[in-house]
């Protein structure tokens, strides 16, 4: 086996692959996102779709961004391997480090959620009944926030935002050049073409499909272009 991706089309396919379905999914999360937040009033489930969606940009920023540092049950091989994998994969994909993707204060801000409710919870003060009856007002600091801006066309976690626009069209760009590269992702389903990307190394011929991108979220990024600033959803 080389020890250069670049010399591993096998290797290369399951990359791909597994990045393109993790893209996918968050395209699809997005646009439940979208859908759930502009009812009104917005239910419960836009939180979900806001998880997932996090989630699996996650997903794919990691792929991209691999940890640097070797894992629990892991060997020197694999981490050569994965010091050498982000590199490749942002080279092929053209993905800058300017790349939204890269961005992981709003994930951060929402996986350990719990961690800034800590820091509220301490720094909150308690005044006595005694204390408000004599005019001492303390100053509350702002509780931690999780917002939904769809017609802005942004999230907030936290204080950190993210521009849901620019990420859009950055998995969109980036789902259309795997499949410019691996073209039989195209024409499956996400779990198969992942599934069938991890059989042992033959040839495989791959085939030509459209790319296929969730219209949902097309339809609201040109309805961005032409509107102003909206109205937000929060959750504390």
């Amino acid at each position: 086996m080389s020890n250069d991706i670049s010399d591993d089309p096998w290797a290369q396919r399951v990359y791909l692959t597994w990045l393109a379905r993790d893209t996918r999914y968050a395209l699809a999360a997005l646009n439940a996102l979208i859908g759930c937040a502009q009812t009104t009033p917005v239910p419960p489930a836009a939180w979900v779709c806001f998880e997932d969606f996090l989630s699996f940009v996650g997903k794919v920023s990691r792929t991209l961004w691999p940890a640097t540092g070797k894992s629990p049950k892991g060997t020197d091989e694999g981490l050569e391997w994965r010091t050498k994998r982000g590199p490749f994969l942002r080279r092929i994909l053209e993905v800058e480090d300017s790349s939204p993707l890269k961005a992981r204060e709003v994930r951060n801000g929402s996986e350990h959620f719990d961690e800034r409710l800590d820091e509220w919870i301490v720094s909150l003060p308690r005044p006595t009944v005694e204390e408000w009856q004599a005019g001492t007002k303390p100053t509350l600091p702002a509780p931690p926030m999780r917002l939904i801006n769809v017609e802005a066309g942004t999230i907030q976690v936290a204080g950190a935002d993210l521009d849901l626009r620019f990420m859009a069209v950055e998995l969109q760009r980036l789902l259309t050049k795997i499949e410019e590269l691996e073209p039989s992702v195209a024409a499956l389903p996400a779990d198969m073409a992942a599934l069938l990307s991890t059989s042992p190394p033959f040839p495989i011929i791959p085939f030509d499909a459209p790319a296929r991108n969730p219209s949902g979220i097309q339809a609201w990024l040109d309805e961005q272009n032409s509107t102003g600033p909206g109205t937000a959803t929060e959750d504390t």
